[in-house]
């Protein structure tokens, strides 16, 4: 497979992510949370709460859209993936998926205290995205290890004559 293919394919992967994420946290959510509003009126005033919940948990997701973008279109440029820039990139994509670790356990504990909360979100969703986040960003912090000692490497062999 040529590097522009996989660049490509990277690329529509990414779209269809976002496109993915964006209809859930801009459409589905807050229609789902209307209807919960007219089927369960007495959790009406939670309708706002949640929502920007979801959005402020939404934010580091949309994020790191930009700074994988410019990983995977570094796959097929004339310096390749082995560069600084990409292991930075890296390193802000695993900040921002730890910051989602974060956010979602803080977001399900406020609304708990305000009476909004589920127990079984709280109880079974909440470890999940909490290890879901923290791997992403695990991942990423590795790999931006690993990219960066290659680019040291390439740097080295690069002044060798």
């Amino acid at each position: 497979m040529k590097k522009t293919t996989m660049t490509r394919l990277l690329h529509g992967v990414l779209i269809v992510a976002v496109l993915l994420a964006g209809l859930m946290f801009f459409a589905w959510l807050p229609m789902l949370g209307k209807e919960m509003a007219v089927t369960e009126p007495e959790f009406a005033w939670a309708y706002w709460p949640c929502l920007i919940w979801a959005w402020v948990f939404a934010l580091p997701v949309f994020a790191a859209v930009y700074p994988a973008w410019l990983v995977c279109s570094s796959i097929s440029a004339p310096g390749g993936a082995f560069t600084r820039q990409n292991a930075r990139c890296l390193r802000v994509i695993s900040l921002l998926a730890f910051a989602d670790a974060v956010v979602f356990p803080a977001g399900m504990l406020i609304l708990a205290f305000m009476g909004a909360s589920q127990p079984g979100l709280a109880v079974l969703v909440t470890p999940a995205v909490m290890f879901v986040c923290a791997a992403v960003g695990i991942a990423a912090l590795v790999l931006s290890h690993l990219v960066d000692d290659a680019a040291e490497m390439k740097e080295e062999n690069d002044l060798t004559v």
